[in-house]
Parts: C-alpha cells; structure tokens; sequence
C-alpha cells in the first residue's frame, strides 16, 4: 500500500472487533465465586468473560502480547475491559428507570446499514469471521450501543443552543476542521523493488501511449488498486509516503514519473489538482452548531454517568484492575471529554 492510511473495510472490521470488547458478561449476584471479578448493585461481573474477550484479542493481535511489555499491556486492556462492563451494567439499569428500550427492529435498521456498507451479506460475514464475532454477540452490542445513545439523548436533553460567540470561538480555534488541503488524483503501477528493469520497461510502454489501466492490472503488486487500473484517487500529497508525495508535488498533470519508495517502484501519472479549499464561518456554521450540541451532550451524559458511578455499590475483587482503573478515572476528570 502507498498511503498511510489502511483501507476501510479493515477498519470496519476493526470497529467489530473492538464491537466484541464490550459486549455483555453480568448475571444476577450468587454465592461468592472465584469467576467473579466484580459486582455492581448486586449483579456479578465474571471474569471468564473478559478472559474469552483477551483470549480473541491474542488471536487478532498475537504480537501486541508477545513483545516484553505484554504483560502490562494485557492488564491495561482488562482494565478497560471491565470498566467497560461495569459502565453498561449502569447504562442498563438507568435505561429500566427512565423507561428507555431499544427494539428488534431498532438493532435490525442497524444491521442492514452495515450490510450496506460492506457490501453485502456475505462481506460482513467474512469479516465477523474475521474477527471472531457471532452475530449473537454483535446484535447484543449494538443493542448495548443504541441503549446508551438512548440514555444518553435523554438525560442530556434541552441543552442549550451555542451562541453565536461559541460558534466563533470554535471555529477560530479550529479551522483546519474546515478545510481541505490541496490533493492530487494520481495512479501508479508498483513492482517490487528488484524489478527496476522491469519497471522501466513498464514505464516505456506507458510513455509508449500504453492503456495504464490495462498495464496496472498486469504489472502492479499493489492490492489495493491494481485491479482499479492503479487509481489511487483524490487525496493530499502527505497521505503518501515522502518519495511519492514530493514527486505529486512537482509533476505536471499529464506526467509520468519512477519513483522508488520503501514499497517498490512506483510508476506515477498525475490526472489532476485541487487546490486547497477553506470554509467561511458561516458556511462552518452549521457543522459548528452540531459539534457543540454534541460536546454538551457528551458532557451532560459524562456528568450523569459518574454521578450513577458514585450512588452505586460497585466492588471490584481484583485490586490491581481496580487501581488501574481509578487511576483512568481520576485522570479523566482533569481533562474535558
């Protein structure tokens, strides 16, 4: 791949595994239990729970446990993990108080639009496969998901509408949210990087008038855009690495360039320019507008969630879970969500 960025169908099968980290794992207090990890207002958190949620994140991500700093960085995922839990259980119990549900056909909407965004079908079953999520598992948590969005537009409601001071001081302070930096359409054929007799003869054929489209298909090893002709589309020169994007940067368009980068040997043509855009802060106003309702509803449901936090009875039973966790929670009152 040339740009930094992954594509998105691995990030939407990211968002599913992370979907997985949170899905529920409390049942009604028993008798004392060496699976109980923790009990919040009388209802048991186990800790079998969280280990089948580690034991899948080995599986997705073997390394990030084997290098010498596993060990810590497990018991900062079941930290999170378990604070995760014990936040759904009183996202739960507030959602029986206020009268909040959510429907079957609430979690099917759902459903169909990330059908949707794959694809089809059997794209989101492959990367649910992928990720080691059922769609038992994946219904529930986005039935956890659309219940706390529930909660959520409910304690927060009547927030205020930002003045128009507000609006402007946001903007001001963020206005690189409001442009778009200038891009370039560009394509590339890539060969490994003991092919550069190869490349260049490529390259021959391309400034030979050769359909690049057609010669992409045949020669590139890039993944991700052989079989789209090599069309990397629009995008700004920094989303590629140095030796790409400082050659974007001096084509002309209508060029064809070799450019060897740490992937191989691109060759580049340059289709077109944008330049850079910026928004007006009145064109800005209502994204602006939006994103203020949103911190302040953010803020309200933060608010709410930690005073239910304080009114429970939450124990933990594994103390060093528990200090991890405090020390989050202490820190995240000094910052604003």
């Amino acid at each position: 791949m040339t740009r930094h960025s992954r594509p998105t169908a691995i990030v939407v099968a990211a968002v599913l595994v992370l979907v997985a980290l949170a899905a529920a794992g409390c049942s009604k207090s028993g008798a004392a239990s060496a699976d109980v990890i923790a009990r919040v207002n009388g209802v048991d958190i186990l800790k079998t729970t969280i280990d089948k949620q580690i034991a899948q994140m080995k599986l997705q991500s073997p390394k990030t446990f084997e290098s010498t700093q596993g060990v810590q960085i497990e018991q900062q995922y079941r930290a999170q993990l378990l604070d995760n839990l014990i936040r759904q259980e009183l996202v739960d119990e507030a959602a029986k108080k206020l009268g909040v549900d959510v429907t079957t056909k609430q979690v099917d909407d759902y459903m169909a639009g990330l059908q949707q965004q794959y694809g089809s079908q059997a794209a989101l079953d492959t990367a649910m496969k992928t990720a080691g999520i059922d769609l038992a598992t994946l219904r529930e948590q986005i039935k956890n998901s659309l219940l706390t969005d529930a909660v959520s537009s409910k304690v927060a409601s009547g927030s205020p509408t930002p003045t128009a001071a507000q609006i402007k001081a946001y903007y001001d302070a963020n206005k690189s949210q409001f442009g778009t930096p200038a891009q370039v359409h560009a394509e590339h054929i890539l060969l490994a990087t003991k092919d550069k007799a190869l490349a260049q003869t490529v390259l021959a054929k391309v400034a030979a008038g050769g359909n690049f489209a057609a010669l992409a298909k045949q020669y590139s090893t890039d993944p991700g855009t052989k079989d789209n002709g090599g069309d990397l589309g629009w995008a700004a020169p920094s989303a590629y690495v140095t030796e790409f994007a400082g050659a974007v940067e001096s084509m002309k368009v209508g060029d064809v360039k070799l450019v060897q980068s740490q992937f191989g040997w691109h060759i580049v043509k340059l289709l077109g320019r944008r330049a850079a855009t910026q928004q007006t802060l009145q064109e800005a106003t209502a994204a602006v507008t939006q994103t203020l309702q949103q911190n302040a509803k953010a803020n309200a449901f933060a608010t709410y969630l930690a005073d239910l936090r304080k009114k429970a009875t939450i124990e933990i039973f594994d103390k060093k879970l528990e200090a991890l966790i405090n020390a989050v929670t202490a820190s995240s009152k000094t910052t604003t969500p």
